[in-house]
């Protein structure tokens, strides 16, 4: 049922009674064709610009604007992977309160310069804005060693979610996190697929350093709390250095992430004070795919899920470094009360690589670090369980604690039956996770060493509750229910990019008379002419029913996470898009 009603301005208000409402608003529609047209507009809270569908070449945008939390700026494609952008196109923007949506940077050679900058120029930054539903894919410049990011983050409260990153060739970080010392940031970068990123090597066959997925910070910013948040991405053979993720800032949180077959590590580089929890690491055999290395204090890593990983040493499952006697904020700090526990090993080459440094000049090993109800579950003996480095070893203090570790290698570590527990039957057994994993199952000798300890830590991996008195070692407990699920290729990243066959076709690809984004988990939805609209879920159920005036704003009420399919039917055609939370 639709009611409708004018307020003395003439403003038009729907209402819904229906699963949810929705909200309509005025604002101002502009269709562009060409950056000029963007760069020297003049954009206020609620206005949409529509940048028209083609090929966009050599095309430089930079822009302003101030909207507010409910009427962002909204610059957008008219219909999302359709506004292709390629030669030297870019994009900048600042101010507050900016979406960016459905654009697709592809096949460019753009040399030395951001794709995408949240800043217009170095006073004038964004803040509360968001890049979303965009991909970047092979934009790269003929000469592989120019240093070029994809993504420069500045400012604060930005984020960038559900966008695709793929195929970066040239050296520099595909996406780096700008800070100023003493400003937390407090960006979240969520949702996102990054994909395919071979190394760029020296005369000598090595890596060349600088070629990361994500940086937060640099040495000179490395003590600053940025506070960043990670989270829900998916990391497929990024290959370019060592350091797939290179933390350098403190404070922050690296959450339900998945890394796939990557040849490189989470690492915490500088700062301190950085969470890992909830991520996924799986090698499948593959030479040099590593989990999480770290360095400096007190950084929290628990609830991680490191399988058939192939790296030692810098690259094993799990590496603590030792440091270096009054570091220099660019060399490595010493490693001071780390707490890694709950985290589950499968048959990965080197679990623990503890003390470890290349160089036999740093002298500082960790200290008041605690490594507590671990599981190291191997199918065969010949991979390394714990392999302690002795070199500069004196005064090292790593607590071990109840570690379960079923069959495996040692090297220079002895332990009781308090520290590591061996030879038990875990009765691990793969589960129908969108990548298999393996937890414990009903009869595990895990029951028997079950934890008060770290009552913070209230859920496992997958969103389990955890019992407060009897928490299993691992990241996996047995019982309770699943509230969080790993991330899934084709459910991140744009939506374009990975798009499932749905089975149904949009009857005109060329115009369609609408636009709309995702917003906070609400649809805001534009319509330039009059038709219904609907919501289906991907069993094909009708959930919401709408008739949409003309020249109309709808913004709905906020959505659970999933797939859905919004179709659009006026008078003449039928048209639909899929929409991912």
């Amino acid at each position: 049922m639709i009611l409708t009603s004018s307020n003395p301005s003439g403003r038009l208000f729907l209402l819904i009674t229906f699963f949810m409402s929705f909200t309509i608003v005025n604002a101002r529609q502009t269709t562009v064709t060409s950056a000029s047209e963007i760069n020297n507009g003049s954009w206020s809270a609620g206005d949409t610009i529509v940048m028209k569908n083609g090929t966009w070449t050599n095309q430089s945008i930079s822009f302003r604007g101030t909207g507010n939390e409910s009427q962002p700026i909204v610059l957008m494609a008219e219909t999302p992977g359709n506004v292709i952008l390629n030669g030297t196109s870019k994009l900048q923007f600042s101010g507050k309160y900016i979406v960016v949506s459905g654009l697709y940077f592809k096949d460019g050679n753009l040399s030395g310069s951001d794709v995408i900058s949240f800043r217009t120029s170095s006073s004038q930054l964004a803040e509360n804005c968001r890049l979303t539903n965009t991909a970047i894919e092979n934009y790269n410049p003929l000469d592989s060693t120019v240093d070029s990011k994809w993504v420069s983050i500045y400012g604060k409260n930005n984020k960038v979610d559900h966008c695709s990153f793929v195929n970066k060739t040239n050296s520099g970080t595909l996406m780096v996190v700008w800070l100023t010392s003493g400003i937390t940031v407090n960006h979240e970068i969520s949702e996102n697929y990054f994909g395919y990123r071979n190394a760029n090597l020296d005369a000598n066959g090595n890596e060349l350093n600088g070629q990361e997925i994500i940086r937060i910070g640099d040495s000179s910013t490395s003590m600053t709390i940025a506070a960043v948040t990670v989270k829900n991405n998916f990391f497929e053979h990024c290959n370019g250095e060592i350091e797939t993720i290179s933390n350098k800032s403190c404070g922050n949180t690296y959450y339900n992430n998945l890394f796939y077959e990557c040849k490189g590590m989470l690492t915490l580089r500088h700062g301190n004070g950085c969470t890992v929890k909830g991520n996924y690491f799986f090698g499948n055999g593959i030479s040099n795919t590593g989990g999480v290395r770290i360095i400096g204090e007190n950084h929290n890593v628990y609830n991680n899920y490191f399988e058939n990983l192939r790296g030692t040493n810098y690259r094993a499952a799990l590496c603590i470094v030792r440091g270096k006697e009054n570091s220099a904020l660019n060399e490595y700090f010493q490693v001071k009360n780390a707490t890694v526990v709950f985290n589950t090993f499968v048959n990965c080459s080197q679990a623990f690589r503890i003390n470890y440094n290349s160089s036999s000049s740093l002298t500082m090993p960790p200290i008041g670090t605690v490594i507590a109800n671990n599981h190291v579950y191997n199918t065969s003996s010949s991979y390394y369980n714990v392999s302690i480095d002795l070199t500069n070893a004196t005064g090292m203090d790593v607590t071990w604690s109840n570690n379960l570790m079923n069959i495996g290698r040692y090297t220079n570590f002895t332990y009781d039956e308090n520290q590591v527990i061996t030879g038990k039957d875990a009765k691990m057994i793969p589960v129908s996770t969108p990548i298999p994993m393996y937890e414990p199952s009903i009869g595990s000798e895990l029951v028997n060493y079950v934890t008060a300890d770290y009552p913070e830590i209230i859920n496992d991996i997958r969103g389990r509750e955890r019992n407060s008195t009897a928490k299993l070692p691992g990241a996996s407990e047995i019982n309770g229910t699943v509230s969080s699920s790993m991330p899934v290729k084709t459910l991140v990243g744009a939506s374009f990019y990975n798009n499932p066959n749905t089975g149904i076709k949009n009857t005109n690809t060329s115009f369609k008379p609408f636009t709309w984004l995702i917003q906070q988990h609400q649809i805001i939805f534009n319509s330039f002419e009059t038709g219904n609209l609907y919501l289906v879920d991907m069993s094909g159920k009708v959930l919401l029913n709408w008739l949409v005036p003309l020249n109309t704003q709808l913004i709905t009420k906020t959505l659970e996470k999933g797939i859905y399919l919004m179709v659009f039917k006026t008078p003449n055609k039928q048209y639909t898009e899929k929409i991912i939370f």
